[in-house]
């Protein structure tokens, strides 16, 4: 899914994620999305690419709260991006 909330209201998002968090048992689900709080909400790993590179990957907690790259620690901190 490709930035699925990207123009939608709260509500709306929430529904959204719900129906998304009732689908993930079954399915793998891929998000690309800007919005770092709702990657945080919805997704048990995370990628962070940055200029076509994937930077670092791993369980969404462990990426957010203890990065090991430095762009990666720069970007979930709103130092760049």
């Amino acid at each position: 899914l490709d930035e699925p909330t990207s123009a939608l209201d709260p509500i709306s998002t929430e529904y959204v994620e719900s129906l998304l968090r009732q689908l993930a048992p079954a399915l793998t689900i891929i998000i690309v999305t800007h919005n770092l709080a709702q990657a945080r909400r919805v997704s048990h790993h995370t990628m962070f690419f940055y200029d076509g590179n994937l930077v670092e990957h791993g369980p969404t907690d462990d990426l957010f709260e203890r990065p090991q790259d430095p762009q990666t620690e720069r970007y979930v901190t709103g130092r760049i991006g």
